[in-house]
């Protein structure tokens, strides 16, 4: 890419997608969108086109994609659209298209997002750009959000650098070798890329995939280079938002278990430190502890089956390729880490279950076990008043 020997500086031209993933609180359903509202983008596969994408209709990932018009910033314009996803996620996207730049002006370009940006002469963090449309898109649907709760109000925040053309020529092994610390710099936003050790520009390019001698994508934690494979990019740049999707998603049950364990705890300690008879006759305690073992026992199930889910995206890829790039992704995102903390809260959370029902049953027993005690006691003194006034 230049700098790194003395030859001809490299030239790149593609564009630069920042994509910003936001979970809402809840589902979302599709067919109640106010699509009037929305300037929503109709896609069409050509009659015999070759689908390689993966089944989003399965996996409950096919979204709705909204045009939400251009900004400029910085003497740059950008494209911006959202997706619409029902599964309870929107994602902002912000296109920024280069032409034949050098790779250090690359690297600026990519760490846009990191700091302040001039737009219509007023300095900004990047980030309140997504934010913005994100609040303002997400309050245009929220008659079709259903099965609310807390969002987790920390989006998951990537970057696309996808190369359509270089000069010279970049073939998929001059990333990995002969520019490998330049095109570490890139993917990490790093300006003084010279500095980088070589084990640090190593981890930062070991994961990728390439199918011919002239396309390549390597797959990093916070960005992702794409390079050739222009016929079916949009296919590879999904598989990459699937694995990024699933991540949030991830991180928000995981927050949510905690929560509820935690509630859960509360609940217990209160039921377990009060009086023997406490649940029984103080029903307030009582209702409380009913209702954490209802709410565990359906958060257990919910979660579980969307872990499920989860464990078999890989049917739901239409093309083999399409599955290996998605092994990529998870393993540089650590989606298995992620569902084995899940798993584990969710053992957890039954435990928890387990503890409130058979609090719950033991209360319940020893109430009828009163009950019938008292029952007995009356009619013990009805038939003792009946003898009397028989006297």
């Amino acid at each position: 890419m230049g700098g790194e020997t003395a030859m001809k500086p490299q030239s790149l031209t593609g564009r630069v997608v920042f994509q910003y993933f936001y979970d809402v609180g809840g589902d979302i359903m599709l067919e109640r969108l106010p699509k009037g509202k929305l300037n929503v983008i109709e896609r069409q596969l050509p009659r015999g086109a070759r689908v390689l994408a993966p089944k989003y209709e399965e996996a409950e990932l096919q979204p709705v994609e909204v045009d939400l018009g251009f900004i400029n910033f910085n003497r740059r314009k950008a494209t911006v659209k959202g997706k619409i996803f029902p599964i309870g996620v929107i994602g902002i996207y912000i296109t920024v298209e280069f032409r034949d730049e050098k790779p250090d002006a690359l690297i600026e370009l990519v760490g846009l997002n990191e700091g302040l940006i001039k737009v219509e002469g007023k300095e900004m963090e990047f980030d309140e750009i997504p934010l913005k449309l994100f609040g303002e898109l997400k309050n245009k649907i929220k008659s079709a959000i259903v099965y609310p709760y807390p969002a987790f109000e920390r989006p998951e925040i990537y970057t696309l650098i996808i190369l359509t053309r270089s000069d010279p020529e970049l073939r998929a092994t001059d990333f990995l070798k002969k520019f490998k610390k330049q095109t570490a710099g890139i993917l990490r936003g790093e300006r003084d890329w010279r500095s980088l050790s070589d084990k640090e520009a190593e981890d930062a390019v070991k994961l990728y995939l390439s199918y011919s001698e002239d396309d390549i994508v390597i797959v990093d934690w916070y960005s992702a280079i794409i390079s050739g494979a222009v016929e079916y990019t949009d296919k590879l740049v999904r598989m990459i938002e699937l694995a990024r999707i699933q991540l949030l998603e991830l991180k928000t049950y995981d927050r949510l278990l905690d929560e509820r364990i935690e509630r859960a705890y509360g609940s217990l300690r209160t039921a377990f430190t009060g009086p023997s008879m406490g649940v029984a006759w103080r029903s307030r305690q009582y209702r409380e502890l009913s209702r954490t073992a209802s709410e565990l026992a359906e958060l257990r199930i919910e979660v579980m089956d969307y872990v499920g889910d989860l464990r078999n995206i890989l049917k739901f890829t239409g093309e083999w390729y399409l599955g290996k790039l998605y092994r990529v992704a998870s393993e540089r995102f650590r989606i298995s880490d992620w569902l084995g903390l899940v798993d584990k809260k969710l053992n957890q959370l039954q435990e928890l279950y387990a503890m409130a029902m058979e609090r719950v049953d033991v209360h319940r027993a020893t109430s009828l076990e009163f009950l019938m005690m008292f029952l007995i006691v009356a009619i013990v003194v009805l038939e003792i008043i009946m003898v009397v006034k028989g006297l």
